[in-house]
């Protein structure tokens, strides 16, 4: 096997169909020793995105006891491989192993594993526990990438505070990453600003696993995709070939999710096609004329979704049955027995009068 010099790693964005995963890759001293080509064809694996294929080859050349720079990038790896597949419960598991196991002294993969274990809990609907890891990972932020601590961060608290309710910590969060991104667009050239830029947007308001399958609970999919379409829009709207389009297809996913989630309760379904109606004002208020091709086909796409909306709560409040109370009050026949208006007696001639 090759020995791992942790001279520094590197960090590979694999793009998964639920949710950003990073495969971990140290460099090698290939001075006297021949590679690893198990650990190699697994790490092609991860970036071809064949998940399946990684976790096993990953799986395999795992250790009991991880302790060593190496144990904990191929756990690192593994948990990647997992997250690709949509194994949130899976990830977390190995992502946590990583960071038990390193005990402060390989602090880039603690950092790096306290992140991706926040979206997996977001996935998994523990926002508490994603809040903690995202703040756990926020203190560690001098070893995971500029934009990951300054915007990535703050834009996934702010949502993650919007699905439990906590309106005012969301708008500081994301009043924070608001300022996280004008200092990511101050310290990079122009031409890397827009590379840069609509990666970093479009991890910001990524779909989850939980959210790409209508599995979240109704209530906090609106609240979250609230809170991460206008980072999603921002991104289309810059026009990048690989991430506008990218973002484009996220939100619209988000959109057409809003029709698989069953919902028994007619009273529920009112509100979460009324706030649905909300979120797609939301992002018609904050759109820029004009910008981004992919702009005007997904807004066209949204007036169709709002239609159907106005649709559905019409049908809601039609066959929506009012209460015994309201049927009383409302019905055109009132309770009571009805009594025939009185037919006045034959009229008696009048006496006359004496004289």
């Amino acid at each position: 096997m090759k020995r791992i010099a942790w001279m520094g790693w590197i960090l590979v964005l694999a793009l998964l169909p639920a949710c950003a995963s990073k495969k971990v890759e140290s460099s090698v001293d290939r001075g006297e020793e021949e590679s690893n080509p198990v650990f190699e064809r697994g790490l092609k694996a991860l970036e071809q995105e064949r998940y399946a294929e990684a976790a096993q080859i990953f799986d395999k050349i795992l250790v009991a006891q991880p302790g060593t720079e190496r144990d904990l990038i191929i756990l690192y790896n593994s948990a990647a491989a997992y997250e690709g597949m949509g194994h949130c419960q899976k990830a977390v598991d190995r992502y946590r192993s990583v960071v038990r196991s390193s005990k402060g002294k390989f602090v880039q993969l603690e950092a790096q594993s306290l992140f991706r274990m926040s979206i997996m809990y977001e996935c998994l609907g523990q926002d508490t526990k994603t809040i903690t890891s995202l703040l756990d990972a926020r203190k560690r932020g001098k070893d995971l990438p500029y934009e990951t601590q300054v915007a990535e961060i703050p834009g996934r608290l702010a949502a993650a505070y919007a699905r439990m309710g906590n309106r005012d910590k969301a708008l500081e969060y994301f009043n924070q990453a608001s300022e996280g991104l004008k200092k990511i667009v101050s310290r990079t050239n122009n031409h890397r600003q827009k590379e840069l830029l609509g990666r970093t947007l479009f991890l910001m308001g990524q779909l989850n696993h939980s959210q790409r399958s209508a599995e979240a609970r109704p209530s906090s999919y609106m609240q979250s995709l609230s809170m991460q379409q206008p980072y999603l829009l921002q991104a289309i709207e810059m026009d990048h070939p690989v991430w506008s389009k990218k973002a484009a297809e996220d939100l619209k996913l988000g959109y057409e999710n809003i029709w698989k989630f069953q919902i028994e309760s007619t009273e529920d379904r009112r509100a979460f096609y009324t706030r649905g109606l909300q979120v797609i004002q939301e992002l018609k208020r904050i759109r820029l004329p004009g910008a981004g091709s992919l702009a005007g086909p997904l807004f066209a796409d949204l007036d169709r979704t709002e239609a159907k909306l106005n649709a559905e709560l019409t049908k809601i409040a039609e066959i929506n049955k009012l209460t015994p109370a309201a049927e009383s009050r409302e019905g055109l026949k009132r309770q009571g027995r009805l009594v025939d208006p009185a037919v006045p007696s034959e009229s008696k001639p009048k006496p006359k009068a004496k004289r």
